[in-house]
């Protein structure tokens, strides 16, 4: 029996030896090959460096992917027609040390810094001028985040559904104006019937640690808008925008009026308006 299993030992370990050496002998193969040399040879040429999240205590504003050549995935194309093209290059990101993702105990307070990107959230406590401003944003074609109290929803499945179907972003704002633990997942649950995914934020105007520790228990991000308009919508926006804003709206009257102005104005300056979703992402564009 002893002499069985010494035997099995050394089959398995001359099997192992020899994937081992396979493996060596395919790999320095592959390096010598002259489509594999090409592409080592532009690798730090490509390379751009990730950079981190801002944090300062409890806050946070993404950082930004860093972009590398995937060696391997590029050489498996390029194999294909057996010659190095550059525009066959395949990249992948690599995230920064420190990432928002995850961070769900920081407020976010400015969306990616890197970016032309701006984000406009409405809160909607109520009904009143819901309607309005979703049309107003569609003619404009430009996307924006509603926060949604719990009530509005179920009282207006349809208009929600429709607003949602058209590309908006809806995210948790509480139960009749509060972010009551005992109703958030209700609230996440009809968000969730309604959009096919999981709300990822909560929002705040100041540091509530209460909406903090509910939001990041449920792994969510919470938001403490870049500028909160209170009044004077268009100058306000005006004074305050620059790249990665996250701009908070009421809708009042005097929001609806000047909403057209204030979408005009952001684009003339060279902005996207995006979904806050988007504003946050640390995801690295790579034109090839």
């Amino acid at each position: 029996m002893f002499q069985k299993s010494t035997k099995y030992l050394g089959v398995l370990a001359l099997l192992l030896f020899s994937f081992y050496y396979t493996d060596k002998a395919v790999d320095i193969v592959k390096r010598n090959d002259p489509v594999m040399k090409n592409i080592l040879s532009v690798t730090d040429e490509f390379e751009v460096e990730s950079v981190n999240a801002t944090i300062e205590g409890d806050t946070i504003i993404p950082g930004t992917n860093g972009i590398t050549v995937n060696v391997d995935e590029s050489y498996k194309r390029m194999k294909k027609i057996n010659g190095y093209y550059e525009s066959m290059l395949i990249f992948s990101e690599v995230i920064p040390d420190e990432s928002i993702l995850k961070q769900y105990d920081k407020f976010i307070i400015r969306g990616n810094p890197s970016r032309s990107d701006v984000a406009l959230l409405f809160k909607v406590p109520s009904i009143t001028n819901l309607e309005k401003a979703y049309q107003i944003l569609l003619e404009k074609e430009v996307l924006a985040t509603f926060f949604v109290d719990g009530t509005v929803m179920e009282s207006n499945m349809d208009l929600m559904y429709a607003i949602a179907s058209d590309g908006f972003e809806l995210e948790n704002f509480g139960y009749e104006d509060v972010y009551n633990e005992a109703m958030f997942n209700w609230t996440n649950n009809m968000l969730y019937s309604l959009t096919n995914v999981n709300p990822m934020f909560c929002y705040t105007e100041y540091n509530n640690y209460e909406i903090l520790n509910l939001c990041s228990k449920n792994k969510m991000y919470t938001v403490r808008p870049t500028t909160v308009v209170k009044s004077n919508p268009f100058y306000t926006v005006k004074d305050t925008l620059k790249e990665g804003s996250i701009i908070s709206l009421n809708l009042t009257q005097e929001t609806i009026k000047e909403l057209p102005t204030i979408i005009s104005y952001i684009k003339q300056k060279g902005y996207n308006l995006v979904t806050l979703e988007e504003v946050i992402s640390e995801n690295r564009t790579v034109e090839k």
